[in-house]
């Protein structure tokens, strides 16, 4: 029997920073609150299911201005789910930052400055969005 497969395509206009370190989400939550000046807030779990009984759930943390929305998510599964990274081609990050910015005025470098002198945050890398393959996990099911 034939079998169809959809593909879709995504545009990402945001910006992606990947966080390396050993805080819990709500200490780096907070951190990142303090050092930006911004209030980011304890959402619902991001949920994507894949196939075969396969799924993530991750912390979430949300921040909305009118013009920019910060959402801190973390790329590690809980113990025992079926999936074990968000995004699984940078497992050396434990924490990834979106950044949408309608103005396209934020300087990310700056951003990734300040977030490199939180404590404990052992790495922050720029991520190249369009280099992901599982870039579509970002989105919510």
């Amino acid at each position: 029997m034939p079998r169809n497969v959809l593909k879709t395509t995504f545009e990402a206009n945001f910006h992606l920073l990947g966080i390396a370190c050993n805080l819990p989400d709500y200490q780096l939550a907070w951190q990142i609150n303090q050092s930006l000046g911004i209030s980011l807030v304890r959402t619902a779990d991001h949920n994507v299911s894949f196939r075969q009984d396969r799924f993530i759930h991750t912390a979430k943390f949300i921040y909305r201005t009118e013009n920019v929305i910060y959402t801190l998510l973390k790329n590690r599964a809980e113990e025992g789910e079926g999936q074990n990274f968000l995004l699984p081609e940078v497992k050396n990050i434990d924490y990834l930052l979106m950044i949408d910015d309608e103005t396209e005025n934020l300087e990310i470098l700056n951003v990734k400055s300040t977030l490199s002198k939180i404590n404990n945050v052992i790495l922050t890398q720029v991520i190249d969005v369009s280099q992901l393959k599982s870039v579509e996990n970002l989105i919510e099911d």
